[in-house]
């Protein structure tokens, strides 16, 4: 896993370009795993920062009241 923390939109992008790796019917099955592999990592990095962001929101909203 990357040790510099990315926004959002940059995993995003990166997990969309593995999706469409993962795709391609000509990549070979050493790179589709290891693409697999880097794409669970992106997803458990995205939904990490979901989670964040949706506590944060609570806490904003908790304030309010």
């Amino acid at each position: 896993m990357k040790a510099i923390k990315q926004d959002y939109q940059t995993l995003k992008n990166e997990l969309d370009e593995v999706l469409m790796q993962l795709q391609d019917e000509s990549t070979d099955i050493d790179a589709a795993l290891k693409g697999y592999e880097r794409g669970l990592e992106l997803t458990k990095q995205l939904e990490e920062y979901l989670k964040t962001a949706e506590n944060r929101i609570v806490q904003l909203k908790a304030k309010e009241s």
